[in-house]
């Protein structure tokens, strides 16, 4: 753990001190209203700029402390219950093995299953229509560049673009008919009991959107690629995919940080966080953390994980952390029992944006190990 002059935070990169910190309750996750990184300082003096993000993200219930956090929470928890999320299993298989139908020896883990079975499936939870799926792979970058960039002219426009595109489509979607039980259906129920308003309807459907495309879609695609660098597709096709998830998920997760600020003063390691600090807490590193696992850069599939932080800890665990592990387990098994041996066709394509990097292409075939492409 360390203070980082450069950007006014501290950097959290232990597991044990990250798993502290995410439960401590002087430290509040709602950053894009409490705090700002010494980049949102304009450049003719240090006052930092106020209102990060937008006014819709800021009511996105995991950037919310109790008790609005978990009044929004438990509205829509029961859309990724274990037994909900349990009796989407054979919707999914059924979508993974049309996707991957046409797929002859080769095939784009990302372009061919991982977008477009995540984005058909979180519009399939919500209510929407499945002509909606592609806009997601859209707006996903754009509303991810906003999280770490606002303080752009450029990421601001093109984020809240995003989010206008968004609300456009649910303020449509909410106006006809919908399936009794989707996540649309139960947040127009909820605003007509008076338990939430239009904004937050629009604010945690747009939340739901966006967390529940992007984050699984490139952690199946991280998954994939994680497993080929470390030619583990034998280990892959001979484990169970639930217990292999677990150490993907430790090995390369999806979210790499998350952002807290204190409001109290927090000792933490010898250190001292000042009511106003600004906190990152380091996922991916302290799943590296070499106190809490054994060779933590090596992906081990055959590693018992009792834990790890890929989906965050304490009162805001990821709510629909049950869901990406089914995705991600669906998709792997699917992929296991179709290819023998499994190589990449090309080396992976990513693109930087705006200070996050996406996954763009992952090519891989089916065919004798020793004509892999090289990473």
């Amino acid at each position: 753990m360390r203070w980082d002059e450069d950007l006014g935070v501290w950097l959290v990169t232990g597991f044990r001190e990250a798993t502290a910190l995410l439960r401590h309750p002087a430290l509040s996750a709602a950053w894009p209203e409490r705090s700002s990184t010494r980049l949102h300082a304009p450049l003719s003096g240090d006052e930092v700029t106020a209102e990060r993000t937008s006014d819709l993200v800021r009511r996105w219930f995991m950037f919310n402390d109790d008790p609005a956090h978990a009044h929004a929470r438990r509205i829509v928890a029961p859309l990724f219950s274990a037994e909900r999320v349990a009796a989407l299993r054979p919707f999914l298989v059924r979508l993974v093995d049309e996707l991957l139908e046409s797929a002859g020896d080769e095939l784009d883990v990302m372009t061919d299953l991982a977008i477009p079975q995540s984005s058909r499936v979180i519009c399939h939870i919500l209510g929407l229509a499945p002509s909606i799926a592609p806009q997601l792979a859209e707006w996903a970058p754009d509303i991810a560049a906003l999280l770490v960039a606002d303080y752009l002219p450029e990421v601001a426009a093109r984020g809240h673009r995003a989010l206008r595109e968004i609300t456009s489509v649910v303020d449509e979607a909410l106006e006809g008919d919908m399936p009794e039980g989707s996540g649309l259906w139960v947040l127009r129920r909820a605003q007509q009991a008076g338990l939430i308003d239009a904004h937050d309807v629009r604010a945690t459907t747009s939340l739901l959107i966006y967390a529940g495309f992007e984050t699984t879609s490139t952690f199946i695609g991280k998954a994939v690629r994680a497993t080929l660098h470390a030619d583990a597709w034998e280990h892959l096709r001979i484990r169970e995919p639930a217990a292999a998830v677990e150490e993907l998920l430790r090995f390369d997760t999806s979210v790499q940080q998350v952002a807290r600020c204190a409001t109290a003063p927090v000792e933490v390691a010898g250190h001292l966080i000042a009511p106003g600090d600004l906190v990152l807490v380091l996922l991916g590193v302290a799943n590296r953390d070499a106190r809490t696992f054994d060779r933590p850069d090596a992906l081990g599939l055959g590693r018992e994980i009792k834990r790890h932080l890929a989906f965050g800890h304490g009162s805001h665990y990821c709510l629909g952390a049950p869901l990406a592990r089914l995705e991600a387990e669906v998709a792997l098994d699917a992929l296991r029992r179709r290819w023998v041996t499994a190589v990449p066709a090309e080396p992976p394509t990513t693109r930087p944006h705006y200070g996050i990097t996406v996954l763009e292409h992952l090519k891989v075939r089916s065919e004798d190990v020793h004509d892999a492409v090289q990473f």
